[in-house]
């Protein structure tokens, strides 16, 4: 599935406050775009603009497959990896995992779940409560939701936050990994060594 995604003169504001304005950029399958900037410069509202949860002040996000698609559509290709995205507490890892999964309509077995987990660092946890998982572990379980999906989009929004250096480098590894199996990532992070990960960067 080749998707391209054209984000064409965007700006954000909240009443008369400017998030950001003048905004292009440009990313096809198999590419990552790293989105920078300081605390509050409106990164993680650039995402959900991007995802069609939150509507752009001026200019347009275009996204198409043969066709293009509208907000509804779009969410339908997209994972969103955030601090506000939570997990259910009172299910296991894998119970939250095969939950993700069936909302998305991919097929995915408890032993796939548990596959997943041990990938992402998870396995001796996978099947204790997200209730008892610290920060990290969370944070963890959100990335292996992401892989089990595996959406054409992923859309990260400081992935390696409340990881551990082990955590950090598997969150590059994922990001390469989305990218050689031709899914468009969009980045946003102030860690000036995932910045480099994209093919092309915009700075808000």
């Amino acid at each position: 599935m080749e998707i391209r995604i054209v984000v064409d003169n965007i700006g954000k504001s909240f009443g008369e406050e400017l998030l950001f304005s003048n905004v292009f950029a440009e990313i096809v399958s198999g590419q990552c775009l790293t989105v920078t900037g300081c605390n509050g410069s409106g990164k993680s509202t650039f995402l959900k603009i991007i995802a069609g949860l939150v509507r752009p002040s001026s200019g347009q996000v275009k996204l198409m497959l043969d066709n293009r698609l509208s907000p509804n559509e779009r969410i339908h290709y997209m994972g969103l990896v955030s601090p506000e995205v939570s997990m259910y507490a009172a299910l296991t890892g894998i119970e939250n995992i095969i939950f993700w999964t069936k909302m998305r309509g991919v097929a995915c077995s408890a032993a796939e779940a548990e596959k997943v987990c041990q990938q992402m660092g998870l396995g001796k946890n996978a099947c204790d409560l997200v209730a008892t998982y610290s920060t990290g572990m969370r944070q963890r379980l959100k990335l292996a939701v992401i892989q089990a999906v595996h959406p054409p989009i992923w859309l990260l929004d400081e992935p390696s936050s409340n990881l551990d250096g082990n955590g950090r480098e598997l969150v590059k590894e994922l990001i390469f990994a989305a990218n050689r199996q031709n899914a468009a990532v969009i980045l946003a992070t102030n860690e000036s060594g995932e910045a480099l990960y994209g093919k092309s960067t915009i700075k808000l």
